[in-house]
């Protein structure tokens, strides 16, 4: 039951995940998606994802070509050093949080854009300064000791151990009027509890706001599948997820900035995106 359970909410982040991507660009390739609502349909998705052939994540070449091979379908035209910014944070975000990270990738990883939301990291230093895993007062030595703190607290090494990109399709697109979060969009379709979201970074804000306001945003979004490390999974099995991840391109630092990641609750990851 837990195992259908866990599955099931995964059908639903695909499920809304279609909708949104539909909205997004017209006339969308089916992605992970083409699945009923019903039973039946929730049964034949869960098989679908389960037969996927899934890459290992670690650092390396097998791992770059295949997020390198991941299509783009673009609303808007994209510079080569915009697209490859996109497949670049990707392949960081998926080392990182895998075998081939450590606590100094991770905190490397947290700050690639800096510090955005100053308040959030005193807080998260604040937090950690009662535990000797703090060491030192800088925001890499926070960021550092909280994913240390954030590993033993699901009582794992690493997150994140294969992951399968076989329908996967960045969709790059304008967007101007308002913004609608994955997080909403769940909520408001009844969705809940399907998903979670650690610390929104403080971007989804400001763009909201610019959106409201009239002005046009560039935004990236893909989904994926991953899997929990084998090792770490109960007697069920390595729980398979889906992933979004939504950016805003900012012309003025010239890179891909993240406005939004959204994943199952069941899946046993933790993130720490407060300075973001």
């Amino acid at each position: 039951m837990k195992l259908l359970a866990i599955r099931t909410l995964s059908f639903a982040l695909v499920a809304a995940w279609l909708a949104v991507a539909s909205a997004a660009i017209a006339d969308p390739k089916p992605q992970y998606g083409g699945f009923s609502p019903d039973a039946d349909g929730q049964q034949a998705y869960l098989d679908y994802i389960h037969s996927l052939d899934m890459i290992e994540i670690e650092a390396g070449p097998e791992l770059r070509n295949v997020v390198e091979a991941i299509p783009v379908e673009a609303g808007v035209a994209l510079t080569p050093a915009q697209e490859a910014g996109l497949r670049d944070w990707l392949y960081d975000f998926l080392v990182a949080f895998s075998v081939s990270g450590n606590d100094s990738l991770a905190a490397a990883f947290y700050l690639r854009e800096g510090i955005n939301n100053p308040d959030r990291v005193e807080q998260l230093k604040k937090m950690l300064a009662s535990k000797e895993t703090l060491k030192g007062d800088t925001p890499f030595a926070a960021f550092k000791a909280a994913h240390r703190e954030n590993l033993d607290f699901k009582g794992r090494d690493y997150f994140l151990g294969n992951a399968s990109f076989f329908d996967s399709v960045y969709r790059v697109f304008e967007k101007q009027g308002g913004y609608e979060s994955y997080m909403e969009y769940a909520k408001t379709h009844g969705l809940l509890p399907t998903g979670l979201m650690a610390w929104p970074p403080k971007l989804m804000s400001e763009v909201t706001k610019a959106l409201q306001a009239g002005e046009q945003r560039v935004l990236a979004e893909v989904l994926f599948i991953v899997e929990e490390p084998e090792e770490f999974a109960d007697f069920e099995g390595s729980i398979r997820t889906p992933f979004f991840v939504r950016q805003l391109w900012d012309p003025e630092r010239s890179m891909w900035r993240l406005v939004e990641i959204f994943t199952s609750n069941n899946a046993p990851v933790m993130f720490s995106f407060t300075g973001m």
